[in-house]
C-alpha cells in the first residue's frame, strides 16, 4: 500500500487558553468564520502567517499526538488533540499518497537545459538554493535563485515565484540543500520534484564552460 499524506492546517493554543477551543471549534463548524482567519488571531504557531497551513505531512514528520489526530481525521472535519506544543484544533483540507523526491543526473540535466535554451520544455521550471556569492562563481543558464539560507524571506511566497504543477529542479553545490529544498516543495504540494545529484559540481566535471569551486 503506497504511503499517505494529508494537508493539514491547525490553530495551536496555549494550555492555558485551551477553554477556546470549543467556540472557534463551534464557530468554524458553523461557518461563521474559516480556520485561517481564526489561526491569523489566535495561533502561536508560526504558521498563523499562512492561515494555519502546515502543508503536506507524511507519517513521521511530527509528534506522534498529532500525527494519529491528523491521519485519523476525515478531509474537512476538525479535530483536537494536546501535544508538548499546546492544544491543537485541526482540519485535514485533502490527502494523496505520497510523492518523493525524483532524483535527476547532470547529464540529463544538461540535455534539459539545451531543449530550453534551444525554445523548448516551458514547463520545467529551475531552482538553484545556493548562496548568491556561489552563482557568481559557477551558474547555469534558467535557475531561479533561491538561497535555502534566505528561506524565512521566500517561503511564504513560494507559490507565487514558483508554479507547483510543473516540474521542479532543484540545484545546490553537492545536492544536500537542494535536497532539503526538494522535500520542503513536495509538502507545499508540488507533486513533479527532482533533485541534481552531485549539484554543480557534478556539472563541472561534464562541462568545462562551468567552473569548479
Amino acid at each position: 500500500m503506497a504511503a499517505k499524506q494529508v494537508e493539514v492546517s491547525h490553530i495551536l493554543l496555549s494550555q492555558e487558553n485551551k477553554g477556546l477551543v470549543p467556540k472557534l471549534r463551534k464557530s468554524i463548524a458553523a461557518g461563521e468564520e474559516t480556520l485561517a482567519i481564526l489561526a491569523s488571531e489566535h495561533s502561536q504557531c508560526p504558521s498563523r502567517g499562512n492561515g494555519g497551513s502546515l502543508g503536506w505531512i507524511a507519517r513521521g514528520q511530527t509528534v506522534p499526538e498529532f500525527e494519529e489526530a491528523a491521519f485519523g481525521c476525515a478531509p474537512g472535519s476538525l479535530a483536537v488533540c494536546e501535544t508538548r506544543f499546546g492544544v491543537h484544533l485541526l482540519t485535514v483540507t485533502a490527502e494523496r499518497e505520497a510523492a518523493e523526491v525524483q532524483h535527476m543526473t547532470v547529464q540529463e540535466l544538461a540535455e534539459l537545459l539545451a531543449t530550453r535554451s534551444a525554445g523548448g520544455n516551458e514547463d520545467v521550471q529551475f531552482i538553484d538554493v545556493r548562496e548568491e556569492r556561489e552563482e557568481q562563481l559557477a551558474s547555469l543558464p534558467h535557475f531561479k535563485l533561491l538561497p535555502l539560507s534566505k528561506f524565512e524571506s521566500w517561503s511564504t511566497q513560494v507559490h507565487t515565484l514558483l508554479d507547483q504543477e510543473k516540474e521542479t529542479v532543484c540545484l545546490c553545490h553537492h545536492g544536500v540543500r537542494s535536497m532539503q529544498a526538494s522535500q520542503w516543495l513536495l509538502q507545499q504540494g508540488f507533486t513533479n520534484v527532482k533533485n541534481v545529484t552531485g549539484g554543480i559540481a557534478a556539472m563541472a566535471r561534464i562541462d568545462p564552460a562551468v567552473p569548479e569551486y
